[in-house]
């Protein structure tokens, strides 16, 4: 009975663990970024997870994205 509850609860930590590399973390980077964090999950499950952090990291945010911080760094200096 005990073997049979470490591995559910492995399990589940292994699945928690697997959402967060694969899921979590490439929407947090591509929202941060002001990219479509659907469109990357997607991408990361064509090629890698870890590919996606990188061209995530390599491409930067977009100039909407960019704008709306300055507009938003303006509006809060007044």
């Amino acid at each position: 009975m005990a073997y049979t509850i470490a591995t559910i609860a492995g399990l589940i930590v292994g699945l928690v663990i697997f959402a967060y590399f694969w899921f979590i973390i490439p929407a947090r980077m591509a929202r941060k970024r002001g990219r479509s964090e659907v469109g990357w999950v997607l991408l990361g499950f064509c090629i890698s997870p870890f590919w996606v952090y990188i061209l995530l990291a390599i491409l930067g945010e977009t100039k909407e994205k960019i704008k709306q911080d300055i507009i938003n760094e303006i509006r809060n200096e007044e």
